[in-house]
Formats: structure tokens, sequence, C-alpha cells
């Protein structure tokens, strides 16, 4: 009740808005529609109703024993902004980081799909240069893995709290930028694999961002009863998404500002290193 609650709430918001905000509309992937969808278990498209421009696209997913749903505020944040989202929920939602990278690589194929075949509701409204890729927990580390696989055929990656064993964090070869969001009070996603993972992405990525929120725990996620912070983690992934997956030249400028609060005391991060080449020349939407 609390989620379709939540869910009204912002449906209302995004009717009203006076920024712009889009009404979102949702269908499930058919069963028997997309050879690709054999690489999850079920998937949700949210997507802006009324447009009929080609627009970015981005798979996303909750964590281990998640399902689509855990994650269904950030889909309709980034489905609101304009955004065509697909949130997939793993084969086996009790197995390892594995199913989830499956999972997003047959949720990109998807977005191929459905963007080529005349009878879906999103022919031709799929930008298939602009896609991207966001993930939590297990799906964070899925996404550093399917992106490490995709290489340049993703344009920006955000992994939440990314889960990684230790053996699988030096094999991360993401070049894509990609925007990391962990907590320091993380019991599951220690500070130190955080620092591995950081390793990699400075090896590799084009662009990155380790955004370490203050007070920040695994739980802010997916639980219910733990939303204070989910209006700023859609805020930074927004920024992100904007300047690498449409070009906003001011998104650079939002996350400059998220990274200069270090500066200033009680701050909501307790850590932001950013690196970032700002050649985007729109500057708004």
């Amino acid at each position: 009740m609390k989620h379709l609650m939540t869910y009204l709430v912002m449906l209302g918001l995004f009717l009203c808005s006076p920024n712009g905000l889009a009404k979102t509309c949702q269908y499930e992937v058919n069963s028997d529609s997309l050879s690709a969808k054999k690489g999850y278990r079920e998937g949700v498209f949210f997507y802006p109703c009324e447009s009929n421009a080609s627009l970015p696209a981005i798979s996303l997913s909750g964590g281990y024993n998640n399902t689509y749903r855990n994650l269904q505020w950030m889909a309709e944040a980034l489905a609101a902004a304009n955004y065509i989202v697909l949130a997939v929920t793993p084969i086996d939602i009790n197995g390892n980081v594995e199913q989830w990278t499956t999972a997003h690589l047959a949720a990109q194929n998807t977005f191929l799909a459905v963007n080529r075949a005349p009878e879906h509701t999103l022919f031709q409204r799929i930008d298939e240069q602009s896609r991207g890729m966001a993930g939590f927990s297990m799906g964070g580390g899925g996404v550093l893995q399917a992106g490490s696989a995709l290489g340049n055929q993703v344009k920006a990656i955000a992994a939440f709290a990314p889960f990684l064993l230790a053996e699988d964090r030096p094999n991360i070869a993401v070049s894509a930028p990609t925007l990391i969001i962990a907590g320091n009070r993380d019991l599951l996603v220690t500070n130190e694999s955080v620092n591995e993972i950081e390793t990699q992405l400075k090896k590799n990525a084009s662009d990155y961002a380790v955004a370490v929120v203050n007070n920040g725990r695994h739980q802010d996620w997916y639980r219910a009863e733990f939303t204070k912070k989910h209006d700023s983690f859609i805020h930074l992934t927004l920024a992100w998404f904007n300047l690498h997956l449409k070009g906003i030249a001011n998104s650079a400028d939002i996350l400059m500002t998220e990274a200069n609060t270090m500066n200033k005391p009680e701050s909501f991060y307790q850590s932001f290193v950013l690196k970032f080449t700002p050649t985007a020349t729109s500057s708004n939407e």
C-alpha cells in the first residue's frame, strides 16, 4: 500500500509540476514477444506517455532478493525526466552477480528489439546510440560487469552500492562514464570494496564520479521505510545521465556543485571524487 501511495503522489507531482516532468506510463514485456527476455524473469517499461521523440533508454535493476519493484521509485523518476526505462528482475533473485549481469545484457538487447518491432508501443522511440544502465547492490555489480562487456555500446552507467566479490573487482573494465553512489555505513558494500572499484574506474572509464554518502546504508535503496535520501539519489543520478546521455551542459554545473558541498559543514557526502570532460553543448532541455 505504501508503494501505491508513493506512486500516486509522484504521479500527481509529474502531472502538475512546473519543471516539465512528464506523465509516465508503463507496460510489461510480453513473455512471448522477445527472445531477449530469456535473460530476466520479468521486465516493465516506464516511459513518458505523450512523447513521440526518440529518447535515451536505461536498464534498471534492484539487488539480491529484490524485484524491479524495489527500485521502481527510481524508474518512475527517470521516466518522468523523459527517459525510457526497462526495469528488470533477474531469473534467480537469490543467485550471484552474473544473474544481474545477464539481466542487463538481455535488457539492452530488448531495447534494440522493441525499437525495431512495429507492433510494440516503443517502436522507433528509443535512441539506440544513447543507452545506459543503472543497478543497486548485485544489480550495481551487474551493470559494472555488463558495461565492461558492452564497451562503447552504452554511454553512461550508474551503480548504486555496487556489490562485487573481491576476486571480481580487478576485472572491471568499464569505459563508459560511470557514477558510483555508496554509503559510508554500508556493512555489505564496504569502503574498501568501493575504493577497489574506483581504482578500476580510474584505469578505464573516460569520466567517473564516486560519491560516498554520510550515514549511508544499504537499506537506503530498497527498504520502503528508508526514503529520506531518495530525492538526493535521484538528483545526482539524473545529473549524470542528463550530461552523458542527453548532453545537457548545465548538468556538469550540478555535478560540480554537489562535489563542492564537501567544503561545507554537514555535507550530504563523506567524499565525492569527480572527473569528467565537459564536452556537452546543450544548455537545457
